[in-house]
């Protein structure tokens, strides 16, 4: 900063200001502009270790998180947290547990021992979990998980499952369907199993009103042959009792729905049409007809919930809240439109 001081003629001050960006009402904009330049054609680049000594800051944060390798959301959360923390100026440290014994205690030691600025806790799936032990000065955020109770007394980020599962009801009714069904699943694990059914009840009762009522089957999980054993008796009832569409509590759900449609002779989407959800390529991508459904957002709720522990970090003195990110409707093939 000294050498650009003496180059332009101006103080170290007035330097330090531009290239930290605190120039503005401070610093004659086209000066602070041709600091920066000449600092970027000089080779300045900040240091981040001395900032971070300067600041008691590492600029660094950690990502503990409990999907495996083989989890087919992984890329999108490690990809959207990286360019968020990127983006902000901070390096990710990302950390994978596993459900063994003390695991989630040690990834934090670890995480703590490379002095991180704050931590984000992501889950394998959406559901309930216990505050961690981490220290009172080191923010923390959750990621696809909320704390007990039903005000979030941590910041947390999830998916808007009933904004999504709304979206997908609504657009099996506007192309015309008025028979239509939900496939769920009869696991209180999953949080998403009470959440994806409202926007599904919410979505008939609103468009459909009273001339229908809600047909909903659950299957055991969320698995393909859980799907396939709950969707089989539907389709061993009349043709004029079927449902002509199905909304599915998963991707993996409806794959399972279409095997036991075809099984029945139906032909999609002619006979039947289908919505998933999640947006899990190898499923959703090789699905035949290639499968409409709703994404479960993992890339926007990574880098959001990064914005979000950053924000913390600034100001830890900020209210916890609960940030809901939209789940997008991804149309395909799978559905079709249907005679009134």
């Amino acid at each position: 900063m000294r050498d650009i001081a003496d180059q332009l003629g101006i103080s170290v001050s007035t330097v330090s200001l531009a290239l930290n960006h605190k120039d503005k009402g401070r610093v004659n904009p086209p000066l602070a502009e041709t600091i920066r330049a000449t600092a970027n054609r000089m080779g300045y680049r900040p240091n981040p270790h001395a900032l971070g000594l300067k600041l008691s800051k590492s600029h660094a944060i950690a990502l503990i998180c409990y999907t495996g390798p083989d989890d087919p959301f992984l890329s999108g959360l490690t990809g959207g947290a990286q360019a968020a923390a990127t983006e902000a100026g901070y390096i990710l440290i990302t950390i994978p547990v596993t459900d063994a014994s003390h695991a989630e205690e040690s990834a934090i030691q670890t995480a703590l021992q490379r002095d991180v600025d704050g931590i984000i806790f992501a889950a394998d799936y959406y559901r309930r979990r216990n505050i961690p032990t981490v220290p009172d000065t080191t923010p923390f955020v959750f990621l696809d998980c909320i704390s007990t109770g039903s005000d979030p007394v941590v910041t947390e980020v999830i998916a808007d499952e009933v904004q999504g599962s709304y979206e997908a009801t609504s657009h099996l009714i506007s192309a015309g369907h008025t028979r239509v069904g939900y496939v769920g699943v009869d696991d209180d694990r999953y949080i998403a199993r009470h959440l994806r059914e409202k926007g599904f009840r919410d979505a008939v009762r609103e468009q459909l009103g009273g001339k229908v009522k809600p047909l909903i089957i659950n299957a055991s999980d969320p698995s393909i042959s859980a799907g396939e054993a709950a969707a089989a008796w539907l389709f061993a009832r009349p043709a004029a009792e079927r449902p002509s569409a199905l909304f599915c509590f998963s991707d993996r759900t409806a794959f399972g729905v279409a095997q036991a449609a075809r099984r029945h002779g139906l032909s999609l989407p002619q006979d039947l049409s289908i919505v998933g959800f999640d947006n899990v390529e190898y499923t959703s991508e090789f699905f035949s007809p290639r499968l409409t459904t709703v994404e479960l957002p993992h890339q926007r709720m990574s880098s959001e919930a990064v914005r979000q522990l950053v924000h913390l970090i600034e100001d830890p003195r900020l209210d916890r809240r609960r940030v809901k990110v939209p789940c997008p409707l991804i149309r395909r093939d799978s559905v079709s439109s249907h005679p009134n």
